[in-house]
């Protein structure tokens, strides 16, 4: 395979032009056909590799109608075909305004989350008519950008060498590059979990996040920022103050997930020996800090598990449970204030694990336990969705009907 189809895309930007309505004929009042527009079709096992090997230069372009012509007797002319471009599903389509497709200049059209569904990108223009005085119109053009979004049900996060690509290898039987070194995934990985029941729970593996408090200067903070503040009285935050978010822009793939498996190492974290060691209570906090901060708090409200892993260590099982018992209880002053970390790298939102479970992916201890687990907690977190939904439609329906009997009875007075 060649270089290009097997590097991982995962935002494209390509250029639509709808075709052009084509003239219309005053002399047998003729309407000319309509140029053909552009959809985007999801499609099942289609990457963006895909679409760009199918056309390197990234230009979809549809063809104008047919013109309307007395010599031909055409009084109606014929539409132009549509064209359809495939592509995979999970997508969200903007139209870009700028030359880089600059995110701060995109106008969102819409998702494509399910496999057939169609989206139109670009308008054919409409044939000649006498409103028009018989000219037709130009078909839409302009650049849009493809942004896939993987669609799983668990998302993998961790540091770097949690040990989340020997988990995802161990429950799915996929194939992934494993190693005793940080940053081992450099793409996200899909993997399948199999039930005996035929039961199939889908996971991604994203890249370890980053430390990035490793190298930040904790002398300049004042003391307000050092201090560990209460439970449930967060103080004002300086953006500024705060190191800056890197290597986090795969995040979006957990936007799509029902919920987040956090991965921590029993023996804490380490990227080497110049940096500091980060306890699995302190890169659960450090972790879960940085998905509050992500796009501005996007991932808020995701149901979090926790797999605290490699216990087949020497005096590992011992401190995955005294981690177990810290993050049973991680919102309590005590445990923040045991913490390493500043008051201000701290998560500023409360936050809880759904469940945590003790497991060794290398040797493959309660893992059948994590995977039960899993599936257990996403058909809890679909049943507390759709009773979610349901109160919300209750909610509306009772509004509604309390509108209509005011609207209806007679005042009383």
């Amino acid at each position: 395979m060649g270089r290009k189809g097997s590097q991982f895309i995962d935002k494209l930007r390509i250029f639509v032009k709808a075709g052009s309505g084509s003239p219309g004929n005053p002399k047998i009042r003729g309407k000319g056909g309509n140029g053909g527009s552009i959809f985007l079709a999801a499609e099942e096992n289609r990457t963006l590799e895909d679409v760009l090997l199918s056309n390197p230069k990234k230009r979809f372009i549809a063809r104008s109608g047919r013109p309307a012509s007395s010599r031909r007797g055409i009084c109606l002319a014929a539409n132009a075909e549509d064209t359809v471009v495939k592509v995979p599903v999970g997508i969200s389509v903007s139209v870009s305004s700028t030359s880089r497709g600059a995110a701060g200049s995109q106008r969102f059209l819409g998702d494509i989350n399910e496999a057939g569904q169609k989206l139109l990108v670009a308008k054919g223009g409409i044939g000649g008519l006498p409103i028009t005085n018989y000219i037709g119109t130009p078909g839409e053009a302009h650049s849009i950008v493809l942004d896939l979004k993987l669609m799983a049900d668990v998302g993998l996060i961790g540091l770097p060498n949690a040990g989340k690509s020997s988990l995802l290898q161990a429950l799915s039987g996929a194939k992934a590059k494993i190693a005793s070194y940080p940053f081992t995934t450099l793409r996200p990985q899909m993997a399948q979990i199999s039930y005996p029941d035929h039961r199939v729970i889908s996971m991604t593996d994203l890249p370890g996040l980053a430390d990035i408090a490793a190298k930040f200067d904790v002398s300049r903070l004042s003391e307000s920022e050092r201090s560990i503040p209460e439970q449930g009285h967060p103080p004002p935050i300086d953006e500024t103050r705060l190191p800056p978010l890197t290597h986090t822009a795969f995040l979006k793939h957990v936007e799509r997930t029902s919920c987040i498996l956090v991965v921590l190492d029993a023996l804490g974290f380490q990227a080497n020996q110049f940096s500091p060691y980060r306890s699995p209570v302190d890169s659960a906090l450090l972790l879960v800090s940085q998905l509050q901060r992500y796009a501005s708090g996007r991932l808020l409200g995701k149901p979090l598990l926790c797999a605290i892993n490699k216990i087949d260590m020497p005096h590992a099982l011992e401190a995955a449970e005294e981690a177990k018992e810290a993050l049973l209880h991680i919102n309590s002053t005590k445990v923040r204030k045991a913490s390493c970390l500043p008051g201000i790298l701290l998560p500023r939102y409360p936050f809880a694990f759904e469940d945590i479970f003790l497991i060794s992916a290398q040797e493959r201890l309660n893992l059948d336990a994590l995977k039960e687990g899993l599936r257990h907690w996403l058909d809890v977190l679909e049943r507390r969705r759709r009773q979610r939904d349901l109160d919300e439609a209750m909610d509306q329906s009772e509004g509604q009907i309390r509108s209509a009997l005011t609207e209806a009875l007679p005042p009383t007075y």
